[in-house]
């Protein structure tokens, strides 16, 4: 059966990939920043609307994966408050400045999870040794690792991603993410044997307001929501592929 994991960033898009048929949500605040955490107030919205399971991203600001002991124990409070919240599992990584993983936040976040399970995100590709790492996240216990294989597009990652996946041998999940769609999706499964896919499916809408003032963003007259049609046919392509 696929595996088709649909980020998140808003009650609408969470509707749409769980009509698309994905098998669990990444819901995060701020994607445009690349996914931050969400309130538990979002996530209880949204449990309410879908029964998909639903992961939890923790990262308290955007810009880099090394935190200051302060934003630790943020990030910690965080994920205290979304488990307690209902999450189904959590999202994080966490580095050290030489570009190591930062072993001893990464098993205190696991710990604030419990028997829930981990994803080790996208701070993966910017690791200064992958594989090596590859075994400590597996000594961690966390479940699986997203990864365009230290590339800017899992299709151009994706002879890491094929390493990684022969690496794990079956004992953590190596999920493929960014730059992933329906046209390229049977490709990047085929060069990597990849079982694990991560998208957002996302389409382009324009306000029905009239802007007059900017708020901040780079575009208020513009957002971005999940397309329901673009994840039906990942999870077809992915369905026919296993």
């Amino acid at each position: 059966m696929a595996d088709v994991e649909i980020c998140v960033d808003n009650l609408e898009s969470c509707l749409a990939a769980a009509e698309g048929g994905c098998s669990r949500i990444e819901l995060c605040s701020s994607l445009a920043e690349g996914g931050l955490t969400p309130t538990p107030a979002f996530l209880v919205a949204a449990k309410k609307l879908i029964s998909v399971p639903i992961f939890c991203m923790v990262r308290c600001r955007g810009g880099d994966m090394v935190y200051s002991d302060t934003e630790a124990e943020l990030l910690l409070h965080e994920a205290e408050d979304l488990v307690r919240a209902g999450a189904d599992g959590l999202v994080f990584g966490a580095l050290r400045s030489d570009g190591s993983l930062d072993e001893d936040l990464c098993r205190r976040m696991k710990a604030v999870a419990g028997a829930l399970p981990c994803t080790f995100h996208r701070a993966f590709d910017l690791l200064s040794d992958p594989v090596q790492q590859l075994e400590k996240i597996i000594a961690l216990g966390y479940s699986r690792v997203l990864t365009s294989g230290c590339e800017s597009t899992a299709l151009r990652g994706a002879a890491t991603i094929k390493a990684l996946v022969q690496a794990a041998d079956g004992r953590i999940g190596i999920m493929a993410g960014a730059g992933i769609k329906s046209t390229n999706v049977a490709e990047i499964v085929a060069s990597t044997g990849v079982q694990s896919v991560h998208a957002s499916a996302r389409v382009c809408r324009r306000s029905s307001t009239s802007v007059t003032v900017n708020m901040g963003s780079t575009d208020d007259t513009t957002r971005w929501v999940c397309d329901a049609t673009e994840v039906k046919k990942i999870v077809s392509i992915m369905n026919n592929i296993q």
